[in-house]
């Protein structure tokens, strides 16, 4: 019997820890835009996210068309991203550009997925 309730007691431990971290966790997508009739095709640069709170950074290069996906702590951040962006406009002419994006304050404290959106500014 008190074996029975030894496994009772760390199954529930086991399962409280795992909520524990779903609550505390968010999958994130920081999206930069080029402006209306721009695509952009391809960004090479990093990324900087900064925990406000905790003020822990988070770095990636890790670009998914003009995507980055994250998993984060839920909470707020500050954004910096820098480097090249290749993008077409709507006659289809493709360009390579130095480009920068920045936020200082991003919200990501939604349970589940939350999405920022980033103004991309050219630098040529």
């Amino acid at each position: 019997m008190k074996k029975l309730l030894y496994i009772l007691i760390g199954v529930m431990a086991l399962s409280s820890c795992h909520k524990d971290e779903d609550d505390i966790l968010t999958n994130a997508d920081i999206v930069l835009s080029a402006g209306e009739g721009m695509t952009i095709e391809q960004i090479q640069g990093t990324a900087r996210i900064t925990n406000l709170n905790s003020k822990q950074v988070t770095t990636t290069s890790d670009f998914d068309g003009a995507t980055i996906h994250l998993q984060l702590m839920r909470s707020s951040y500050s954004a910096d991203v820098e480097g090249l962006v290749r993008y077409h406009d709507q006659t289809g002419q493709s360009y390579i550009k130095h480009m920068r994006a920045h936020s200082d304050y991003i919200d990501l404290s939604a349970r589940g997925y939350n999405q920022a959106v980033l103004d991309i500014i050219f630098l040529e």
